[in-house]
């Protein structure tokens, strides 16, 4: 007959215990192991979305200063049309004078033969002064012209300068979501930032497209 029987065997136990701190030790490792793969998956998504970061914020800084560039372009071309239209005003308004002039002449005291010369001096200038108005009307017009194609692109620039910095911040917004899927050990979040980093490169696709 047993003389252990029905009392616990403290090896069995012993070894038990053994068993199920292994099995813990087997289930840490393995959690670890998975874990150590999921962080490896998010570092290079973050670095994924990084250089997409780094590219749409390269592209705003450059369309923010062709901004720049083109507006003060917008401005020193309307300041040149303004001083050929006060020019073309100055041409007129002599133009007028001689015009109003000329027609005091045969009221002149003098013979006819200096009456006419000095009408003719008269519709010489008039003649010039019309010449000159019709081609300082056609440089204002080109430069008001050249203006409001500046203008054009300039507001097309600022659409591109709105796609990068929202490309930007979508990324941005991606990069922290996988680092709070790395911080949680939550995966809904790194799928979370797919979606986020989609719109991203949705804005920065169409603003590669647009060039």
């Amino acid at each position: 007959m047993d003389e252990n029987f029905g009392v616990e065997n403290p090896l069995e136990k012993v070894e038990e215990e053994l068993r199920e701190l292994e099995e813990k030790e087997e289930k840490w490792e393995r959690e670890e192991h998975k874990q150590r793969k999921f962080n490896n998956w998010i570092a290079v998504t973050i670095s994924v979305y990084a250089v997409f970061s780094a590219l749409s914020g390269l592209q705003e800084s450059q369309i923010t200063t062709d901004t720049l560039l083109e507006m003060d372009q917008a401005v020193l071309l309307q300041a040149k049309a303004s001083d050929q239209w006060n020019y073309y005003d100055s041409k007129s308004t002599k133009n007028d004078v001689i015009k109003g002039l000329s027609q005091l002449v045969p009221a002149l005291q003098g013979d006819a033969l200096s009456k006419q010369n000095v009408l003719n001096e008269y519709q010489s200038s008039m003649k010039k002064f019309d010449s000159d108005k019709t081609t300082l009307q056609k440089q204002a017009d080109d430069l008001e012209k050249q203006r409001d194609e500046t203008i054009q692109h300039t507001n097309q620039l600022v659409l591109r300068h709105h796609k990068a910095g929202m490309a930007t911040t979508f990324f941005q917004i991606a990069i922290v979501l996988a680092s709070v899927a790395s911080i949680l050990r939550k995966k809904l979040f790194w799928y979370g930032s797919f979606g986020v980093a989609s719109i991203g490169l949705i804005y920065l696709s169409s603003l590669l497209l647009s060039n």
